[in-house]
């Protein structure tokens, strides 16, 4: 069976009672929403021996959005943590199949990836690396091979394609009715005709489930409402930020030659893929100007519905097609699919526990790959529901990422016009978007945009990313080598070093914890001794129970009872998660000082003179040393001080309020004068960060890092007492991985992304994070390698097929000794 659009799945296929029997009075955990996704996490915690779990749905399974999903599944993705999400779907479906008995009609006819660029086949190359590190059958080839491997399409126009021989496709309506009768075989209850209409909360945390036919108490409640989620999560009282889109494919009648086995194609400058499908083809569209879709305005009884077909929006995408494979350009389409599917504001989905409500789970938002996820994220929020902690990196995916701005639904209808077409164009490093721009600004953003600044984007904020000279574009010219901005950076990079560099850094999580309990709670979620003296500054990593590294940061002791918690900017909603839910209980409060207080860096060898400039405070190591905060007047106003380098150099961090930012602003640009002070951006702060060996929340370490792994001992005080995750961290100060310090011998070669590092011809770990060493000479990074691998000069790097030398250290190649920092 392979009948693409299915409407008349239900669970009555295998519960003859689903839409009959009464709901239970209490499960441990409610499942809302029976696609696959739903369905899928149901299955998988059965699997792990959690089977009260009740599985609800509103219509019936597999309606909503998995039922005109275009079924595509793949091994691999763009980096190796989300391929590792992606990668089991397959082996899933296959196993799936032969335990329920249903045909998921899984075909692996592989898949044939196509670039019309040179920096199209660039991207490609990274992905070729990608899944070959990862063991999966991947293979370059020319347009002749295409032509071969597709008999249908020409090869025209390209410079070169992907092809994958273990991908394909599979029945998504079926697949979502086979993981609901594999759960439903496992002990999970599932009841279909059911609205949810409210929660019961308890001190935060979710209680029970209302719905149109009773309430059931529960532990958890997971939402896998597709796009109805956003919805049901503000119900809750919770911000998930995903919006509809419509999304198109159509079926031709038979074509000749379409009756054969025919590789996915994917022609990703066309916005489109085709797959074959019973002798015919289906055509289907990711294009750059979406249809966003209000979900307040579609029927209450919305589960199979479409919209209008809408040809003359399909027009070029469908000329894109028939210029690929000239068949289609006779052949008669006897079917327009437009149905919605949601989509987030950065192209990743949404998974984990939200940030404000204790046990609400997302699983949803997965801009049109939810067949190809819905396995592998549906076993990783199983395990982490079960474990109570996540098994896998999901940092690219888990749902507090996000900031509760970004839920905004102007926001999300403006980027979703951009959001649908993201998949399939080009993934440059570096890549910002170009919709719903200018939301969150910086108390100095008018200041460095006339500075020449060009602005990147995260969790809606605007920042510097770097500075245009005058009479220089405005604007990022991307590729996979130096970019036009490289030369700009790197005279920002060597300002820092050199002289003195000012970095507007306004947008870093600022959270104060006060209160009587205010040193309780901070040494409850922190891994190093917070009890220090007032005004001293503290690294330190906040843990979850399974001893992953959620956040890192700095903390600073203000009073007896105040703390400062600084952390990156996209980790704020975690942030303030975590510390009011240490707090919960406890006399003391937490406030969110994030916009309230603007941060300004000033940063390298003469910052201490900068300073002293327009300050009467005295800047020596004997009055300020490293690792230390004090207020100061300066300029006009004050600040909060604190002498800490995010570079590696001498530096300081003011963190004035903000009605007084500009004025301070203004006074270090004008003292700057004669001292070679330079503005710069975040690029800069990277390359700079990078040579110094300092982590990257998010890449170099996460979830599932633990602190001797990612060779951070120095930040763990097990002496201090209890917190969360020290009794998962306790003896293990023995890993079988640590983190090091890479950097390529061949000072052209640059770091983009996952790449593999290599000993002897075998791959031994990748690169988490990288950038290019301006003052060391070459590209440099951190990666992961195994605890008995020693450190030297006889690696290779795998930069997209370019095996390049390099050396690998247990130390910062930048002063790692920490005298310039420390001057």
């Amino acid at each position: 069976m392979d009948n693409l659009l299915e409407k008349d799945l239900s669970a009555t296929e295998f519960d003859d009672q689903a839409k009959t029997r009464a709901l239970p009075a209490r499960a441990q955990t409610v499942v809302v929403g029976a696609g696959v996704i739903g369905s899928s996490i149901a299955y998988h915690l059965a699997e792990l021996g959690h089977k009260d779990v009740l599985l609800i749905e509103r219509s019936s399974v597999a309606s909503g959005t998995s039922w005109h999903a275009a079924g595509l599944v793949v091994r691999s993705r763009a980096t190796h943590a989300m391929t590792k999400l992606s990668y089991y779907g397959i082996d899933a479906y296959r196993a799936i199949e032969k335990e329920t008995g249903i045909n998921v009609s899984l075909q692996q006819n592989g898949s044939l990836s196509l670039a019309r660029t040179p920096g199209r086949l660039d991207e490609l190359r990274y992905s070729h690396m990608v899944a070959s590190h990862n063991g999966i059958s991947s293979e370059l080839v020319t347009p002749e091979q295409v032509a071969k491997l597709h008999p249908l399409a020409t090869a025209d126009g390209l410079l070169g394609g992907m092809h994958h021989a273990e991908d394909g496709h599979v029945n998504p309506g079926r697949a979502a009715m086979a993981f609901a009768k594999g759960a439903h075989t496992r002990g999970v209850t599932i009841r279909e005709g059911v609205t949810v209409t409210g929660v019961q909360k308890v001190n935060g945390r979710i209680t029970a489930v209302e719905t149109d036919q009773g309430i059931v108490e529960c532990e958890n409640l997971v939402l896998a409402a597709g796009l109805w989620t956003r919805e049901l999560a503000e119900k809750c009282g919770a911000m998930v930020p995903l919006y509809p889109a419509a999304h198109v494919h159509v079926t031709t009648d038979p074509i000749d030659g379409a009756d054969v086995p025919l590789p996915v194609l994917r022609d990703l400058d066309g916005y489109l893929y085709v797959r074959g499908h019973n002798g015919s083809l289906v055509v289907g569209a990711f294009e750059p100007d979406g249809i966003p879709v209000d979900s307040r305005t579609l029927a209450k009884d919305f589960a199979f519905g479409e919209f209008d077909p809408d040809w003359e929006h399909f027009a070029a995408i469908k000329g894109f097609a028939e210029d690929r494979i000239p068949a289609l350009k006779s052949a008669n389409y006897s079917r327009f699919l437009n149905a919605p599917e949601s989509f987030t504001p950065d192209a990743s989905f949404c998974l984990g526990e939200t940030a404000e409500v204790d046990g609400l789970w997302i699983a949803a938002g997965f801009n049109s790959q939810g067949i190809i996820y819905a396995p592998g994220a549906g076993r990783a929020l199983a395990e982490w529901i079960v474990a109570g902690t996540p098994t896998t990196d999901v940092s690219a995916v888990d749902v507090q990422r996000f900031s509760k701005y970004q839920s905004n639904r102007p926001y999300l209808h403006e980027r979703t016009k951009e959001g649908l077409g993201r998949l399939y164009a080009m993934h440059w490093p570096f890549l910002q978007p170009y919709t719903a721009r200018n939301i969150r600004r910086s108390p100095l953003h008018d200041r460095v945009d006339a500075a020449g600044a060009v602005f990147g984007e995260l969790v809606g904020y605007e920042r510097a990313n770097w500075f245009a000279p005058a009479g220089t574009k405005r604007e990022y010219e991307y590729s996979y080598q130096r970019q036009n901005w490289f030369e700009h950076s790197a005279a920002e990079h060597k300002a820092a070093r050199e002289a003195v560099a000012i970095f507007d850094l306004s947008t870093f999580t600022k959270v104060e914890v006060a209160g009587p309990d205010a040193l309780k709670v901070i040494q409850s979620v922190t891994t190093s001794n917070m009890d220090v003296k007032i005004g001293r500054v503290v690294y330190t990593l906040m843990l979850n129970k399974g001893g992953g590294i959620e956040l890192d940061g700095t903390i600073t002791r203000l009073a007896e009872d105040r703390f400062l918690v600084v952390t990156p900017t996209a980790a704020q909603t975690k942030t303030l998660a975590m510390l009011r839910r240490a707090a919960r209980g406890h006399a003391a409060a937490t406030f969110d000082a994030s916009a309230g207080l603007a941060t300004i860096g000033i940063m390298g060898p003469n910052s201490r003179e900068l300073l002293s400039r327009i300050s009467p405070a005295d800047f020596s190591t004997e009055n300020q040393p490293w690792g230390t905060a004090r207020e100061i007047e300066v300029g006009n106003g004050s600040a909060l001080c604190l002498r800490v380098s995010f570079v590696g150099e001498l530096g300081y961090e003011l963190y004035p309020t903000a009605d007084m930012a500009v004025s301070i602003y203004d006074s270090v640009i004008e003292a700057g004068e004669g001292l070679g002070l330079r503005r710069a951006g975040y690029h800069a702060l990277d390359s700079l960060r990078v040579e110094k060996g300092y982590r990257h929340l998010g890449h170099d370490i996460g979830p599932i890092d633990d602190p001797y792994q990612a060779s951070l001992a120095f930040a763990v005080n097990l002496k201090k007492g209890d917190f969360v995750g020290r009794s998962a961290i306790e003896g293990k100060q023995n890993p079988d991985r640590r983190q090091v310090f890479i950097k390529l011998d061949n000072p052209e070669p640059l770091f983009v992304h996952d790449e593999s590092i290599l000993l002897d011809g075998k791959i031994i770990g990748h690169v988490t994070s990288g950038s290019y060493g301006h003052t060391i000479g070459g590209a440099c990074g951190l990666g992961n390698i195994p605890a008995d691998v020693p450190a030297g000069s006889n690696f290779i790097v795998d930069c997209a097929g370019v095996l390049t030398p390099a050396t690998i250290s247990d130390v910062p190649f930048y002063d790692p000794e920490n005298r310039r920092l420390k001057a």
